[in-house]
């Protein structure tokens, strides 16, 4: 059988993950049950079961056989292929595709995406240092340099060993983020809600 395609996105796998995490629970599976049937860590299935896949577990997942997770959630052979490749529909972007609340996330990675690209142009734009803009969000250089990257998570469960930001963390200083870049306010949530892309659209 197929292997997952390591080229899947989040959104992909988050469908996938979603029915696997109904189906476990309905079976009184442990993740740890599941994880060792595909030969994957407890974190990397929890990540699967979340579709908020980082690079790293986004690459172990693409080496997992799908007829594995078939056999131990008890479906038809195919049913995770075609679950996959279901939600593959190029009319379809990322951002649209909704997350679940055990996720533990209100964002999904494409909207943080979305806003680390403003805040790098706008950053730019003012002409501004990481570090400074560190100190006006009251955190670092490193955490604006997190926050253009878009490496922010809302499960630490599935997030690349330190090296994010928590969601939480980054959402209590979206307002003096817009003050230190010059928004108005409430436009860092326009851009995570993908209302608008950048304040200047």
């Amino acid at each position: 059988m197929p292997a997952i395609v390591s080229s899947f996105t989040h959104p992909s796998w988050g469908s996938l993950g979603d029915r696997a995490h109904t189906r476990r629970q309905a079976l009184h599976l442990s993740q740890a049950a599941v994880a060792k049937h595909l030969g994957l860590t407890v974190r990397d299935y929890a990540a699967l079961e979340s579709g908020f896949i980082p690079p790293d577990v986004n690459e172990r997942l693409g080496k997992v056989k799908l007829h594995l997770l078939d056999e131990v959630l008890n479906w038809e052979p195919g049913t995770s292929l075609n679950m996959l490749t279901a939600v593959l529909e190029p009319s379809r972007e990322a951002a649209s595709i909704a997350f679940t609340p055990g996720d533990r996330s209100e964002y999904n990675r494409a909207a943080w995406a979305r806003l680390g690209a403003a805040v790098l142009k706008a950053r730019q734009a003012l002409k501004m240092s990481k570090p400074v803009l560190g100190y006006a969000i009251k955190s670092t250089g490193k955490s604006v340099l997190r926050i253009e990257n878009g490496q922010i998570y809302g499960d630490p469960r599935t997030a690349p060993p330190g090296d994010y930001n928590s969601e939480r963390y980054i959402l209590k200083r979206l307002p003096l983020l817009e003050m230190a870049l010059e928004w108005e306010a409430g436009q860092a949530r326009q851009i995570l809600d993908g209302t608008i892309v950048s304040p200047t659209t």
